[in-house]
């Protein structure tokens, strides 16, 4: 349960240095360095130093970067190779990395040969398109035999041309004989967007001719060029078609035969993204004619070992803590058990640097939600060997499905154990089973209660639960308060509504328990009542000392719909048993059937526990992280904080790790 305490990092080294101290850097990748832009805004800042840049090289090792980035796609397109569904990290160690780097050269024209045959194929895609083409825009010219070339005789030209597609052809040649030209006009096709017709006419009325045929829409058909008839010429293009496929299947033969250059390239890839990476931080770094210097934040705990690596070069740096108006990034660190849980924390948003990190505190309570809502002995081991198969099938170490899975691996345990606690076995499946194929009456004893039997106490222990939730968030926040020195704050917001809800539920159900605690919840409440009366009035400035009507109004009204969101742990809990229970009743229609009736059955309850355990597992996940973000969170997050981004290797195939670790 801690955010890493940052501390600012400031160097000044000489130019000579740069590149091997922003490699050693890079190694280390423990400091977030700052766009040193900012400083130019200072025209003292600007009067020393510029912009440092090294676009050129970055740009360079980007072009390689999607060069290799595209071969990988050509190969896992073509190629048969088996993709994972989680794709994780190559693992590499530094001396495994650098034997590799020997080979670069080798994976550069890997990924160049990858890339020709590429353009080979795309070369052949777009002769094969240019060839459909000129078949599609032949095929209404079938009926004409005549070479295409032949457009004149010593007397007469030869047009093939088009007309919209309502021309009536009659029209036109009752025009052009009113008008005493030698002609013929004779209509090969028609389609919806246009007529098709060839025309012959003396030279000497070409002009007649044409002023009639525009009048109409006409236009010449664009066939030109082409030489022999529509049919060979389509005939050729089908010819060329044939050849093209066996073309682009030897050409996809070749990539596949190079499938085993995907390890090779990915290795280029992040080897080039590494260098891009060191090459681009330069638009962060401020320079001089013989110095840089740049800004960053570094963990506390990685000082020690950043002060080590800069004492080897000739350089000026120092380490002070954040100021009180400064941002610092956020890094979380937890324990090996709640660190997956940051995957729900950073989906709501990370905490400020001067904020509590939340994700130890709600963890159990996430999972003890889940589990009440998903109960289900079935259920629960299902989710748990699904997700933990994932992780070792995929070696899931890193990244957010790793992070969910986990979570979904704990919150499977939790269904087990409240599916224990109900008495639920994929609803009343074992009763239901037992009852129509053996016709025996089988309980199985829930060993707490059953939620359907007992919806109103499991309501109570929902929203009790929902108490100590929020109570908890509460804490925090009078915790963050007493911290900034704001006591009374705390006091007022927090400590007074421990009395007054704990005093109310005493007021009202503990006689159930010992009749001498209603008293004492009588008391407690007043108190607490009375002291949200007062505080106000005590250390609230002009109109602000009679807002404290107000805040028992707010206080009363919001924190009972916060305990009352609780109920929703009875909502979904009932919705998964009931639905199950749904399925299995009515698969046990087709119980007493023989043969046929056993498949039906597994069938529907196959079908139906599927459908029930997708849509109330996302609900339970759903439903679990809402009374984070809203009840919990509500009480005393913020949020808003900026991500600790390191100057590290950034890969995305291979992660490089010191031998032994």
């Amino acid at each position: 349960m801690a955010i890493v305490k940052m501390n600012k990092l400031s160097v000044i080294g000489m130019s000579a240095d740069k590149e091997p101290l922003l490699k050693n850097l890079m190694d280390l990748g423990v400091v977030e360095i700052k766009n040193g832009a900012d400083k130019l805004q200072d025209e003292e800042w600007r009067a020393l130093v510029e912009r440092d840049s090294d676009n050129a090289s970055s740009l360079e090792y980007d072009r390689k970067v999607q060069s290799a980035e595209t071969a990988l796609g050509v190969i896992k397109q073509h190629a048969n190779v088996k993709q994972a569904m989680f794709p994780m990290r190559r693992v590499l160690t530094t001396k495994e990395k650098d034997e590799l780097d020997e080979q670069i050269g080798t994976y550069a024209s890997e990924t160049r040969e990858i890339l020709e045959l590429q353009e080979k194929l795309t070369d052949a895609y777009n002769r094969e398109n240019s060839a459909n083409s000129l078949i599609a825009s032949l095929r209404p010219w079938e009926a004409y035999d005549l070479p295409l070339e032949l457009s004149e005789t010593k007397r007469v030209r030869i047009r093939l041309g088009v007309f919209p597609a309502q021309t009536d052809i009659e029209n036109i040649v009752n025009e052009l004989s009113q008008a005493e030209c030698d002609f013929e006009l004779k209509e090969l096709g028609r389609d919806n967007e246009q007529v098709y017709a060839s025309l012959w006419y003396i030279r000497e009325d070409e002009t007649q001719v044409m002023d009639i045929l525009k009048s109409h829409g006409y236009s010449n058909a664009g066939l030109e060029g082409l030489r022999g008839t529509v049919s060979e010429n389509i005939s050729d293009a089908e010819a060329e078609i044939a050849e093209i496929a066996e073309t682009k299947e030897s050409i996809k033969a070749d990539i596949a035969a190079r499938a085993d250059y995907q390890k090779d390239i990915e290795f280029y890839h992040d080897t080039m993204a590494i260098e891009r990476d060191r090459h681009a931080i330069s638009n962060q770094l401020l320079k001089t004619k013989e110095t840089f210097t740049f800004d960053g934040w570094i963990p506390f705990e990685s000082n020690e070992a950043v002060a080590r690596m800069l004492d080897n070069y000739t350089c000026w740096y120092e380490f002070e803590e954040a100021g009180e108006d400064e941002e610092a990034p956020v890094k979380l660190k937890n324990t090996q058990f709640v660190t997956p849980m940051e995957f729900v924390t950073k989906m709501y948003s990370l905490p400020s640097a001067k904020e509590v990190d939340p994700t130890a505190i709600y963890t159990i309570f996430y999972i003890i939600f889940f589990g009440i809502m998903f109960a289900d002995i079935g259920y629960g081991i299902i989710l748990f060997l699904l997700t933990w198969f994932a992780i070792k099938k995929y070696h899931l170490t890193e990244g957010g499905v790793s992070q969910l899975m986990r979570v979904l691996n704990y919150c499977g345990i939790s269904s087990a154990f409240w599916g224990v606690m109900f008495g639920s076995f994929f609803g009343d499946l074992v009763q239901v089973v037992a009852s129509t194929f053996f016709g025996k009456e089988v309980t199985i004893k829930p060993l707490w209660l059953n939620p359907v039997d007992n919806a109103m106490t499991l309501l109570v222990f929902s929203c009790a639960l929902g108490v100590i939730h929020l109570f908890v968030g509460m804490g925090i926040d009078a915790y963050r308060k007493i911290k900034a020195g704001n006591v009374w704050d705390a006091v007022n917001d927090d400590f007074v509504w421990y009395l007054v809800v704990l005093g109310l539920v005493m007021w009202l159900f503990g006689g159930m328990v010992n009749p001498a605690l209603t008293g004492v919840g009588k008391i407690m409440a007043i108190a607490g009542f009375a002291a949200a009366i007062i505080i106000p009035i005590i250390t609230a400035k002009g109109a602000g000392k009679a807002l404290g009507i107000w805040n028992i109004y707010g206080g009363v009204t919001g924190n009972l719909s916060d305990i009352l969101s609780y109920s929703r742990l009875l909502g979904l809990g009932l919705a998964s048993a009931s639905i199950a229970q749904v399925f299995n009743f009515l698969a046990s229609m087709f119980g007493n059937k023989g043969i046929v009736g056993v498949i039906l059955f597994v069938l529907v309850a196959v079908i139906g526990h599927v459908f029930n355990f997708a849509i109330n597992a996302l609900g339970s996940f759903v439903h679990s992280a809402r009374l984070q973000y809203v009840e919990f969170f509500g009480k005393f997050f913020d949020g808003g904080g900026k991500e600790f981004e390191p100057f590290e290797k950034d890969t995305k195939y291979v992660r490089i790790v010191e031998e032994g670790k």
